[in-house]
């Protein structure tokens, strides 16, 4: 009776390892992609990430938290964090220009924002 029991533990256990392997390479292929993108589009910016990040503090008027080129538009685009008096604005800045594009209110600061109200 142990050893069907220890065979059919065997088998299961090989099987979550293969389910866990074959999920990290795929997370691993995405990974590539995603950062292929991310070059891709950081080539194609005529201003640098520390200009974009200036830009970005100027307009808030705070300091910058995080940065990074924003592989989900289809254009060279800055995304910024930047906290100013406890709340994360982000930040859109056109890569090639250095315009910022767009300001908003994190979605984080606005629910932190919610949960202090109640």
């Amino acid at each position: 009776m142990y050893k069907k029991y220890n065979k059919i533990l065997k088998v299961m256990l090989a099987m979550i390892i293969i389910t866990g392997t074959v999920a990290n390479i795929a997370q691993a292929g995405e990974s590539k992609e995603k950062e292929a993108k991310e070059l891709k589009l950081l080539s194609q910016a005529k201003i640098s990430l520390t200009e974009a990040i200036k830009a970005a503090e100027q307009k808030v008027g705070g300091k910058a938290m995080e940065a990074e080129v924003d592989e989900e538009s289809n254009a060279v685009q800055f995304e910024i964090e930047v906290l100013k008096d406890g709340k994360i604005h982000e930040v859109k800045v056109d890569g090639k220009t250095g315009k910022v594009l767009k300001v908003s209110l994190d979605n984080e600061s606005k629910e932190n924002t919610e949960n202090e109200k109640e």
